[in-house]
């Protein structure tokens, strides 16, 4: 995976070091964390704004560490809607950055510890791995929006006269165990795919 057909070593790509080279291809449209991220981000955002006529005269727009409110807005669509949006714009970028940093730049536009192995696989090996390094940025979308929606529940819970507590602190601990999951199952799928495309 790593020789030539004259036995040395693989140079990197000088184009795609430079960031000039074509893309890889596109992401793939049916990559699970991908629909994940993308059905999180939208059913969060229809799910406020379907629920918006019936959204109390007060709401929590703000939780101390305890997960507890400490702040409460008059009732606007904006404010209702605040975190769906950023969700949202969340998801948008994450997508923006997986095929401008990842698909078009390749491995020089990441910042990963084994950025220079991947560089010297062929174009078509350096790609599987990169579908792992997509999937990894996508999982964290998927974590972070479930804390979204867990948090927006909860701000549902506490305006309707019931504590939203516990829904609060769900969701700060979906946003801090999740990442941390990604990150670490991530690096492994990274390194296994790595390992395999270099045989």
């Amino acid at each position: 995976g790593g020789l030539g057909e004259g036995g040395g070593a693989v140079q990197p790509d000088e184009r795609r070091v430079r960031g000039t080279a074509p893309p890889l291809r596109p992401p793939d449209p049916m990559s699970s964390a991908r629909l994940l991220m993308w059905t999180l981000a939208l059913g969060l955002l229809a799910v406020a704004v379907a629920v918006w006529p019936q959204v109390p005269a007060r709401f929590p727009t703000h939780y101390g560490f305890d997960g507890v409110a400490d702040a409460w807005a008059e009732r606007s669509l904006l404010a209702w809607l605040a975190l769906p949006l950023v969700g949202l714009a969340l998801a948008a970028f994450l997508e923006w950055m997986t095929q401008v940093s990842i698909y078009r730049s390749g491995a020089p536009g990441l910042n990963l510890p084994n950025k220079a192995a991947i560089l010297a696989l062929p174009p078509d090996r350096q790609v599987p791995v990169l579908d792992r390094v997509a999937a990894m940025g996508y999982g964290s979308g998927v974590a972070c929006l479930a804390s979204f929606a867990l948090i927006q529940m909860g701000t549902w819970v506490e305006a309707n006269g019931a504590s939203g507590t516990g829904w609060v602190m769900a969701g700060v601990a979906a946003a801090v165990v999740g990442s941390l999951a990604v990150l670490v199952v991530g690096m492994v799928a990274v390194q296994n795919e790595l390992d395999r495309q270099r045989r």
